[in-house]
């Protein structure tokens, strides 16, 4: 039984880093694209990559406070998005009325 546990924790860290990876690709990401759109969703997709982050930190570390902040961390992210968006589309609103107007 303890190989078993072993090996879970090995696999657990081991997603860990590729986790950690994924978050470092989608920076990369985030800061080679043009578009606002790709931007907002990169930005989302680190949010959701963090909070399985954590999960996973959360069965390790045996800390079980940490998946009450992953879910503030998930609703956090998800206003933040929300506010992103928003602004987006007020300043698309504002341009294309400025661009009607001449």
């Amino acid at each position: 039984m303890e190989l078993i546990a072993q090996c879970y924790e090995y696999l657990f860290w081991g997603t860990l880093v590729a986790l950690a990876l994924g978050v470092v690709a989608t920076l990369v990401y985030i800061i080679r694209s043009r578009l606002v759109v790709d931007r907002i969703i990169g930005i989302n997709l680190i949010g959701s990559i963090v909070v399985g982050i954590i999960c996973i930190l959360t069965y390790l570390l045996g800390e079980d406070y940490l998946a009450d902040i992953a879910v503030i961390y998930v609703v956090m992210s998800f206003i933040a998005v929300m506010m992103l968006c928003r602004i987006y589309i007020n300043l698309y609103d504002r341009k294309k009325k400025e661009a009607e107007k001449k």
